[in-house]
């Protein structure tokens, strides 16, 4: 089920760059956070339940086991890039590493719950749908905004996270940044129409699997196929996007201190330590017994069928 893969991946990532003290906890209670928000979208039965967390230990074992290496790797990898200013070049190539992270993690994660998806009744399904207009109700305001206020957010958007990286920026970074970053296309009503062409044909396959079964063969196609009408027309908007991204970040390293390139490099070698840390090594650091007493307290663990 498409979103329970992207609460894995985003959880799994989000608590990787948490950056507070507190993270070796969380990562180790991430199946918990996981597992409620899915029952969230969904409203699962007690059966459901048990089945999904058994089924989160699993894919957190195998992401600790083997992606949290790769997530070292890669950050390594990002903090050498960031040492001397990151090239156009170098942040797509970690752009490319970071989409076959997202890949891994949905092939797996349909391996791990496929079979969840012949389980879900029609309320269940209608739950999840309008779990998801809810959330797609965000975004209804900026599609409202004319484009002078589209490009003001957008910017000022970009801007905040540039400044989280690096630290503030003096009166003349900011001017110069302001309007390096005014050149970069906008990407969110594209990505809307086809987050939400994505959404009705994956309602579509969990209808099917509801209704007369489906193969995890048949899940990876439906889910995973880039050659659908809507991602024919989403990924040249999509590449360019990230291609003029990449091109005002090389600009814009230019313009920056050596003091706020070294705050980034810290901040992604922090991390890179954090993804070793949390590694296969280390799992069985107080993890045992450990889960067993967060979800006793779980929301929906007492649920009847």
């Amino acid at each position: 089920m498409k979103r329970i893969y992207q609460l894995c991946f985003a959880t799994a990532c989000s608590l990787i760059l948490a950056g507070c003290g507190m993270i070796d906890l969380a990562y180790n209670n991430a199946p918990s956070i996981a597992s409620s928000k899915i029952d969230d979208a969904f409203d699962l039965n007690a059966a459901q339940n048990t089945q999904l967390d058994s089924r989160l230990d699993q894919f957190f074992d195998w992401h600790r086991e083997e992606e949290l290496i790769r997530y070292h790797q890669l950050l390594d990898q990002a903090a050498l890039a960031a040492a001397d200013g990151i090239t156009a070049v170098e942040f797509m190539e970690l752009n490319k590493k970071v989409r076959l992270a997202w890949r891994r993690t949905l092939e797996k994660a349909i391996d791990n719950f496929g079979d969840l998806a012949v389980t879900l009744t029609p309320q269940q399904i209608e739950n999840y749908q309008q779990y998801h207009r809810e959330s797609f109700s965000d975004f209804n305001g900026y599609l409202e905004k004319s484009a002078q206020q589209r490009e003001i957010f957008r910017v000022d958007r970009n801007f905040d996270r540039l400044e989280d990286w690096y630290g503030d920026f003096d009166e003349f970074q900011e001017n110069k940044i302001m309007r390096r970053l005014r050149q970069v296309p906008d990407i969110y009503e594209p990505w809307l129409r086809y987050r939400e062409a994505r959404q009705q044909a994956f309602i579509s396959v969990l209808n099917k699997a509801a209704t007369t079964g489906i193969s995890q063969a048949e899940l990876k196609a439906a889910l995973l196929n880039q050659s659908t009408e809507y991602s024919r027309a989403y990924e040249p908007l999509r590449q360019s996007y990230w291609q003029a991204f990449a091109a005002a970040l090389e600009d814009i390293n230019r313009w920056l201190t050596a003091e706020q390139r070294q705050r980034a490099v810290s901040k992604l070698r922090k991390y890179a330590q954090v993804a070793a840390r949390l590694g296969k090594q280390d799992i069985a650091r107080s993890q045992v017994g450990y889960r067993d007493s967060t979800n006793a307290d779980k929301p929906g663990k007492n649920k009847q069928l």
